[in-house]
């Protein structure tokens, strides 16, 4: 994310990928892939905390905290969030399908 390079990020994220924001709005793969194309989104720098991983089979679930700075249009939405990624197995490789994180205040 912070080299903006999508198509690492194409291969990261699966084609069904979505996420909600705080304000209830779905966000798709292309969504993201697209903000990060046009230089709309930008992450300038973090620092992840501790990281719990639990597999189940071909399934897998990442809780972790991240402190970033963050542009979206320019503004800063820098701070710290938690997030749970749910990643699955699909032929080799390991791909997020979902992703759900809320900013610490």
């Amino acid at each position: 994310m912070m080299a903006g390079d999508v198509d690492k990020l194409n291969q990261i994220y699966a084609d069904d990928w979505a996420t909600v924001d705080s304000s209830g709005k779905i966000f798709t793969k292309e969504s993201l892939l697209s903000n990060f194309k046009s230089g709309k989104h930008k992450l300038l720098s973090f620092e992840i905390g501790p990281m719990n991983v639990q597999m189940f089979g071909d399934v897998a679930v990442v809780q972790a905290s991240v402190t970033e700075k963050r542009l979206h249009d320019g503004k800063d939405i820098s701070g710290q969030f938690v997030f749970m990624d749910l990643l699955k197995k699909r032929g080799d490789k390991w791909v997020i399908v979902r992703t759900l994180g809320s900013k610490v205040m």
